[in-house]
């Protein structure tokens, strides 16, 4: 009998250790996972807050280069007002103070601005006459566009840009501004400009070439009356 009874708590023992041993390894396991699910969440978090982050610093660096983009194209303007202002100065200073003792009209400077409407500029032409003593003169300029279209060399004349008759007459004694719009033709790649005013009596041939890109420019600003002049 007692033989019996040792064999049963033989049996009983084992039983229990193998119990306790399985739970301790289910235990194990289910504070490995625990652990693990603890740290996946700490990742996720600092990555969320990495993410914030990034899309924070995103934003800022976004708004900087828009004020800095800003601040360029206002320095731009800027200094594109300060060079306008600079040539209208020599402009007027060639008027009021003449030096040259050159006779006739001579063709000072061309502008252009484009509108809104394609393929349509508005021009400005400056003419002027240098010499101390001044003359009333009288005249016409020339405008040709050279440039392409098709691929092949293309030159318009006034009448092909649209310009009336008394666009490219002149009457003066000082100055005068002509002014105007062209229409330039579908699909022409306008090079440069050529003006010209013929020889005529005391009038001596003159001529103005200037690039297309160099006479895009702000206009002049209108200036003041002129003196009366005599006829």
């Amino acid at each position: 009998m007692s033989n019996l009874l040792k064999l049963l708590v033989v049996f009983a023992v084992g039983g229990l250790a193998g119990y306790f041993a399985g739970n301790h390894q289910d235990l194990a396991q289910s504070s490995l996972l625990g652990v693990q699910q603890e740290t996946l969440d700490r990742q996720s978090n600092a990555i969320s807050q990495l993410k914030m982050e990034l899309g924070l610093k995103d934003t800022q660096l976004a708004t900087q280069r828009a004020a800095f983009e800003q601040l360029q194209t206002t320095l731009k303007s800027q200094e594109a007002q300060v060079q306008e202002l600079k040539r209208q100065l020599a402009f007027f200073e060639r008027i009021m103070r003449p030096t040259g003792e050159q006779v006739g009209v001579v063709i000072d400077n061309l502008t252009l601005q484009e509108s809104s409407i394609p393929g349509r500029y508005h021009y400005r032409l400056a003419l002027t006459q240098p010499a101390k003593k001044r003359e009333l003169f009288r005249g016409q300029v020339q405008i040709r566009v050279e440039g392409s279209l098709g691929d092949k060399p293309k030159v318009l004349s006034g009448r092909d840009l649209g310009m009336k008759v008394s666009e490219w007459r002149y009457s003066l004694r000082y100055f005068q501004l002509l002014e105007g719009n062209w229409q330039l033709p579908e699909g022409f790649v306008p090079d440069r400009i050529r003006v010209t005013i013929n020889k005529d009596g005391r009038q001596p041939a003159q001529e103005l070439l200037v690039e297309w890109a160099d006479a895009l420019k702000p206009l002049v600003a209108a200036p003041p009356a002129p003196v009366p002049a005599a006829g």
